[in-house]
């Protein structure tokens, strides 16, 4: 939905690259 894409975009704006290194640490502690 449009709602989470400005949500994330939002998140994306305050804590710049932080999504992305949250993203890696999410993915290995799942184990992909």
């Amino acid at each position: 939905p449009i709602a989470r894409l400005y949500a994330d975009n939002r998140v994306n704006r305050i804590y710049g690259g932080t999504s992305e290194v949250m993203k890696s640490i999410i993915a290995k502690s799942l184990g992909l």
